[in-house]
């Protein structure tokens, strides 16, 4: 199918002002239209719970698709599963009344080959869409196929556990571990265990999480 242009802004404020003075009884908001048909530059929605914003997304997407763009092209993220298995429903929805009230036998084919892709198109989690790259390309990355998400912060633990012991015995162990010593020492004064050091070593690892460049981030530290 060959793809359609979008709307251009004085088409959308046509569209508007034609929304405005028709008769329904549940008319789109001139903010809906205009994040519903604009392109070309990012878009930020912000409304409250109940507004219509998962109507919106809905709505742009299968404005998109009637423009020709496949839903193999798009990378739809929600914060929840709940949240994409309902996006998705609401998108089959649309797609299939879109294509009963469509004459045109190349825009049906593209529609009905879009409701098909549904179930296996990019719409989930941030998450989920990772875990599937990783699966696809972590060979790239020395990534094991076998890897697997961790499941909650006790496991997390776990695992930042086993890897703080490992680089305490190997700096213990290292050709600096006089001045290694001395600095557990700082941190733990009087203790016979390390749990002090511990705790401000796994803070120190979520500033640094936090930051944009988690590598260096350790130099803004004052």
């Amino acid at each position: 199918m060959i793809k359609q242009a979008f709307l251009t802004r004085e088409e959308i404020k046509a569209l508007q002002v034609q929304e405005a003075a028709s008769t329904k009884e549940q008319k789109r908001t001139p903010e809906q239209i205009d994040a519903i048909y604009s392109s070309g530059t990012n878009i930020l929605v912000s409304a409250s719970a109940g507004s219509g914003k998962t109507f919106v997304m809905v709505q742009r997407i299968l404005d998109q698709m009637q423009r020709g763009i496949s839903i193999k092209e798009l990378f739809i993220s929600t914060f929840t599963v709940k949240a994409a298995g309902e996006l998705k429903e609401r998108l089959e929805s649309e797609l299939g009344k879109a294509l009963q009230a469509s004459d045109d036998p190349e825009l049906k084919q593209h529609l009905a080959r879009q409701i098909a892709d549904v179930a296996t198109s990019d719409i989930g989690t941030m998450d989920s869409f990772t875990q599937k790259v990783l699966t696809r390309y972590g060979y790239l990355l020395g990534l094991a196929p076998q890897f697997r998400i961790l499941q909650n912060a006790s496991e997390q633990r776990l695992l930042q556990n086993e890897v703080f012991q490992a680089v305490f015995d190997r700096y213990y162990q290292g050709e600096n571990q006089e001045a290694f010593v001395q600095m557990v020492k700082n941190f733990t004064g009087q203790r016979k265990n390390l749990s002090l050091f511990k705790e401000q070593i796994y803070q120190i690892y979520e500033f640094l999480q936090s930051t944009s460049d988690p590598r260096n981030g350790w130099k803004s530290i004052s």
